[in-house]
């Protein structure tokens, strides 16, 4: 029997080893369809490439201005005083406001976005941009204006055709598209059958600024990068210029709103105050002449002054308690529709502060809403900002109200001791002192509220936008995508790795043998020899046809590696079965005796397959009286040896008659018998006994073999199959149990590292067609 030695002399080698010529191989042998493969995605590229359409990059820089950090002190004082909207901008809102549909909505009208126009040539869409002779101007839609492109083409400098129907220029007109008016250019003609595509504002703006991309240049900056991807250039630099003017503007405009509400303000209270002025002086001009006083001595003119500052204090702190009176009134109220109440006359540095923190809260909140719902969270956060805000305020109010009071305590004191003065200095002056004091008063605040205006107007006049254009629009020379080279290469990439992945899907799903490491894998049994595919002959006798042939060869390996079983004496039955039918029992066991009988051994092969008996058959020897004949006493067994005419020293004893009972037969000791007798006269007798994974004949056979051969086929043996000549070997059901892997296709790889129908000088006697490329490489030769 065969030892763990001898064993390791078939196992140990590359065929247990990772070898990495025998992975690549699975593959290399397909190099054609890796070839076609790439062909195709490389041709499918191309095609691809012309179906795209080539997309520019632009791209400009604008400054939004940091007025906390930028103003001088001086001014940043003047503007408080002003109570104007200065806050500082917030990098992320204003990149929100530049992507705002509002504002892109705003710049795809201004730029008639909305139509677009292409020349349609044989693989993709030419887009054109006041490149045309005509514009096209939707004034009212039919149903089906957004649902097709429109043909047009222009006829003349008066004549336009739109879908077929020739309309002149410069007119409305009724079309199948809606009312329509089709205006002149003047560019010169340059494509025919041109095509116009109706869409609307808010799904263009969509489309823009889905493309649109905003981001600062570094984190501390405060410049930000706009770029925009665009399949006509000059489209996408206009779209970006239009978009920071348009942001400007929009700026300006928030920041008017509220100066000129402040200037209202003023205006009114300058009209009321000149009123009660007119008043107050027609009043000091009645007295006068009433009671005809000319002049008031110098001591009342220096009482009156004193008395005049202090009512003009107190009249001071009055119209603070009104202003912060207002001021709580808004605090009160959550409409953010109105507007914040003017803080002129305050001078607590504190309030003014939290005002325009407020201020600033409040245009964020307003930012906000354009692009987002009410109900988003960031929404809630500042609506939470500025109610704290509003409570701080009305907290500082309280405070400075109470500050105010105790000023206004004081100077009404002093107004009772002045007036207690003035009871000693005679009535008419006196009285003429009271409506002098009264018209200075007036005619103060009148003052303050004029150069309040003059201050108000000019920072009206002279708003600027928070954005600065640092760059204009600029880009577009080379297109961004598609990127010729990075599609090429992974399509390239697609033509190597489909191949590849149906091939590695088909190996993984494949559930036959298909090479050695597959049986090494699944059983420790040893592999005595691998047999090529041998073709459509597979029942020839190849060692005596086609001698030179490389199966002939494997067959002579398997013939001298029997010496590895045991010696000649004690390996003399060899039995030959497989898992089932169709894996080449029979013609492993026919060659093997040929090769035997070449070396002047006489060998008998026995036909046991008593159901479906093929050897003899394909060897053209009758079967009419046979082994079952003997089985059963009708004949005796050496009137049933024939000879194998092809090659000398070679007998077969045929199956003879199907029986009905083929396995009582072989059980009835007979069988014995005849292998005992054939000793004597042959030097190997053969059993070519059907699969043992069908029926139990093998098994009754294999206590007269010295060996047993199990046949595996390449391509053809299920894997799970391996896992019962495991079991056979384990439990030691048949003698000296060895696998001949049979049947190997030309061109699978194997573990000695090369290709079955290659190497060693042998040629195949099987006449193959030529392929493509040796065929060419021949006639360029000739």
């Amino acid at each position: 029997m065969i030892n763990r030695e001898t064993s390791d002399y078939y196992d140990n080698g590359f065929g247990k080893e990772v070898d990495i010529r025998e992975i690549l191989s699975k593959y290399t042998k397909h190099w054609k369809w890796f070839l076609f493969s790439i062909f195709f995605f490389m041709c499918y590229g191309y095609v691809y490439l012309k179906l795209q359409i080539p997309r520019y990059k632009l791209e400009t820089d604008i400054l939004i201005r940091d007025e906390k950090g930028n103003r001088s002190g001086d001014q940043k004082d003047l503007l408080q005083q002003l109570n104007l909207n200065s806050s500082a901008k917030v990098i992320d809102n204003e990149i929100e406001i530049l992507k705002s549909n509002t504002l892109m909505e705003k710049v795809v009208s201004s730029l008639g976005l909305q139509t677009s126009y292409y020349v349609q040539n044989r693989f993709s869409k030419i887009f054109q941009y006041k490149t045309l002779p005509f514009n096209v101007e939707l004034l009212n839609a039919s149903r089906r204006a957004y649902s097709k492109n429109w043909p047009i083409n222009y006829l003349n400098d008066q004549q336009i055709e739109f879908n077929g129907k020739t309309v002149p220029l410069n007119y409305p007109v009724h079309t199948d598209a809606g009312l329509l008016i089709i205006t002149s250019t003047k560019q010169k003609p340059q494509y025919h059958n041109i095509y116009v595509h109706f869409g609307s504002v808010e799904i263009m703006a969509e489309s823009y600024i889905d493309r649109l991309q905003i981001e600062p240049v570094t984190k501390s900056s405060t410049v930000l990068k706009i770029t925009l991807t665009d399949a006509i250039p000059q489209r996408g630099k206009d779209v970006l210029n239009k978009l920071v003017d348009v942001y400007n503007d929009a700026g300006i405009e928030d920041k008017n709103i509220t100066t000129s509400n402040q200037l209202k303000f003023i205006e009114d209270r300058i009209v009321d105050i000149s009123k009660e002025l007119d008043s107050v002086e027609q009043n000091v001009q009645d007295y006068k002449s009433s009671n005809n006083i000319i002049d008031i001595s110098s001591e009342s003119g220096m009482f009156l002054s004193n008395v005049k500052d202090n009512d003009a204090e107190l009249q001071k702190i009055k119209i603070q308690f009104g202003i912060l009176n207002n001021l709580e009134s808004y605090l009160h109220n959550n409409n953010y529709q109105i507007k914040m109440p003017s803080t002129l006359g305050v001078v607590d540095p504190t309030i003014l502060g939290l005002v325009q923190q407020l201020g600033e809260a409040q245009l964020k909140r307003e930012g906000l809403l354009r692009t987002i719902p009410e109900t988003n969270p960031v929404v809630s956060s500042i609506d939470d900002e500025i109610k704290a805000i509003k409570e701080t305020i009305e907290q500082t109010i309280q405070n400075v109200k109470s500050g105010l009071k105790i000023n206004e305590d004081f100077l009404e004191k002093q107004s009772k001791k002045f007036n207690s003065i003035i009871k000693d200095v005679p009535s008419k002056e006196r009285g003429l002192i009271d409506v002098m004091r009264k018209q200075e008063v007036k005619n103060s605040l009148f003052t303050y509220l004029l150069q309040k205006r003059e201050e108000t107007a000019l920072a009206l006049a002279t708003t600027t936008a928070d954005g600065r254009t640092v760059n204009a629009a600029k880009g577009g020379n080379f297109p961004v995508s598609p990127v010729r080279d990075t599609i090429y290469l992974i399509f390239f990439i697609m033509g190597l790795l489909i191949p590849a992945l149906i091939i590695f899907l088909k190996d993984i799903f494949n559930f036959k043998i298909s090479k050695r490491s597959d049986i090494e894998k699944l059983t420790d049994t040893p592999i005595l020899a691998e047999i090529s595919y041998a073709g459509n002959s597979s029942m020839e006798v190849f060692a005596v046809l086609r001698p030179r042939s490389m199966v002939s060869e494997q067959i002579r390996t398997l013939r001298t590696n029997l010496q590895f079983i045991g010696s000649e004496n004690d390996i003399r039955v060899l039995l030959f079965t497989s898992n089932i039918s169709g894996e080449g029992k029979s013609f492993v066991s026919l060659n093997l005796g040929a090769s035997l009988a070449a070396i002047d051994k006489k060998v008998i092969i026995l036909e046991l397959d008593l159901r479906k008996p093929k050897l003899s058959a394909s060897l053209g020897i009758l079967s009419d009286t046979g082994i079952s004949n003997y089985l059963i006493g009708k004949v005796d067994y050496k009137d049933i040896i024939r000879p194998i005419p092809q090659q000398a020293n070679y007998f077969i004893i045929a199956s003879g008659p199907v029986p009905p009972n083929p396995a009582e037969l072989l059980s009835n000791g007979k069988i014995g018998v005849l292998i005992a007798e054939l000793k004597k006269e042959f030097d190997y007798i053969l059993l070519d006994a059907p699969p043992v994974g069908l029926v139990t004949d093998p098994q009754i056979l294999s206590k007269w073999a010295d060996a047993t051969l199990f046949i595996v086929r390449h391509n053809y043996t299920i894997k799970n199959r391996i896992g019962l000549i495991d079991e056979f070997y384990r439990k030691k059901a048949f003698k000296n149990l060895n696998i001949i892997f049979n049947s190997i296709e030309r061109g699978s790889s194997y573990g000695y590292g090369y290709d079955y129908g290659y190497g060693y000088g042998y040629y195949s006697e099987d006449k193959h067609k030529k392929g493509f490329l040796f065929n060419l490489w021949r006639a360029k030769r000739k």
